[in-house]
C-alpha cells in the first residue's frame, strides 16, 4: 500500500512536485504555529508583569484599609500571577522543535497548563464563596475610600491585559484560561468598587460579601468551559468545531474516492488539528501520480474548510482486511 503524510511540523520550506500531467503541487511543511505561539508567549509575558503590579497595588490597599476583601483579592491575584507564569512557561515549551522522543512537539504542555489553571479557578471560586459566607456572618469594618480607589487602578490594568490577549483566546486554550482569570479579577474589582461606594454612603458592611457571592459562580462557569475542552483534547476526541460526518462526506465527494474508513480526527492543541484515514481508490485509477493528486486535493479541502493542519491518508487499491491491526477500528 502507498501511504502519504502531509503538513508536518518541521520548518522546511515548501517544495513543488511536478506530476506527469505537468501540473505542479505545493507540499507545504509549515503550519505557522510557531509564529502564533511566539505572539501568545509575548502577550503572556506582558500580562504576567502587569498582574504582579496589580498584586502590589491590591496588597498595599489591603494594608492601608485593613480590608479583608482586598486581602482576599490579593490572594486571588497571586494565584492569577502563578497561572500566567505557568501559561508563559507552557508557551515556551510549545515552541520547542519536535524530536525523536516527542514527535509532535510539546503542544500538550499548553493543554495541561490550561487544565491546571481551570482547576485553580474552581478552587478560587469555592474559597471566595466560603469566605463571603463567613463575612456575611461577621462583617468587617473597612476604609471604604481605599476600597474604591485601589480596585479602580487594578480594574484599569486588567482591562488592558484582557484587550491584549482576547484576540488569541479562540485558538489557544492556555490564553483562554488566563483570560477567565483576568475576567474574574475584573469582576471582583467591580464588586469591591460597588461595595465600597455602597458602604461609604450607607455603612452597610455586609454588602461586600453579597457582591462576592454574586461574582464567584461566574468564575466557575468559565473554568468549566475550559475544562470541558481540555478533557476532550486529552481524550483525543473530535474537536467540537468539526462535524465528523461532514468531513467524511467531503472526502467521499472527491474524484476517484470510492470509500473512506478508519477515519480519525483529533487535536494536539486548540489550533493544531490532525486527521488520519484510509481511502479506497476506484479501480480505474492505478497511476501513482493520479493517486497523489487525489490525496493532495483532499488535504487542501480539509485545510481550507475545516482547518485541519496535519493530514495522513492511506490510499488502497483493494479494501483492506478488517482483521488487520491497522484497520481494527472501523468508523461508521
Amino acid at each position: 500500500m502507498l501511504s502519504i503524510a502531509e503538513n508536518t511540523l518541521n520548518t522546511k520550506p515548501a517544495k513543488s512536485t511536478e506530476h506527469a500531467d505537468g501540473e505542479k503541487h505545493v507540499h507545504s511543511h509549515s503550519l505557522g504555529l510557531n509564529g502564533e505561539s511566539f505572539r501568545s508567549e509575548k502577550n503572556l509575558k506582558i500580562a504576567f508583569f502587569l498582574t504582579i503590579f496589580i498584586l502590589l497595588v491590591e496588597f498595599s490597599g489591603a494594608i492601608i484599609s485593613k480590608s479583608m476583601a482586598l486581602y482576599s483579592n490579593s490572594g486571588h491575584i497571586l494565584v492569577d500571577a502563578s497561572s500566567l507564569l505557568l501559561a508563559w512557561f507552557a508557551q515556551k515549551q510549545i515552541r520547542k522543535i519536535p524530536n525523536g522522543k516527542n514527535t509532535y512537539g510539546y503542544h500538550r504542555m499548553g493543554i495541561l497548563a490550561a487544565l491546571l489553571n481551570s482547576l485553580l479557578l474552581l478552587i478560587i471560586s469555592a474559597v471566595l464563596i466560603y469566605e463571603s459566607y463567613l463575612r456575611l456572618l461577621r462583617p468587617e469594618i473597612v476604609n471604604s475610600k481605599i476600597m474604591i480607589i485601589f480596585p479602580i487602578v487594578s480594574l484599569f490594568i486588567n482591562v488592558l491585559i484582557g484587550l491584549k490577549i482576547h484576540k488569541d483566546i479562540h485558538s489557544n486554550l492556555n490564553l483562554k484560561g488566563s483570560f477567565f482569570h483576568i475576567l474574574g479579577d475584573s469582576l471582583i474589582s467591580v464588586a469591591i468598587i460597588a461595595a465600597g461606594i455602597i458602604i461609604y454612603f450607607t455603612g452597610l458592611d455586609y454588602v461586600d460579601p453579597i457582591m462576592s457571592l454574586i461574582v464567584s459562580p461566574i468564575i466557575a462557569i468559565g473554568a468549566f468551559s475550559v475544562i470541558n475542552e481540555t478533557i476532550n483534547i486529552l481524550l483525543e476526541g473530535v474537536p467540537k468545531e468539526i462535524d465528523f460526518l461532514k468531513v467524511k462526506t467531503e472526502i467521499l465527494k472527491k474524484r476517484g474516492v470510492e470509500e473512506v474508513h478508519d477515519l480519525h480526527i483529533w487535536s494536539m492543541s486548540k489550533s493544531f488539528r490532525l486527521l488520519s484515514a484510509h481511502i479506497l481508490i476506484e479501480k480505474n485509477i492505478s497511476n501513482s501520480s493520479d493517486i497523489c493528486c487525489i490525496i493532495e486535493d483532499i488535504q487542501k479541502t480539509l485545510k481550507e474548510k475545516f482547518e485541519i493542519n496535519h493530514v495522513v491518508i492511506q490510499p488502497e487499491l483493494t479494501i483492506c482486511d478488517m482483521t488487520n491491526t491497522f484497520c481494527i477500528h472501523q468508523n461508521v
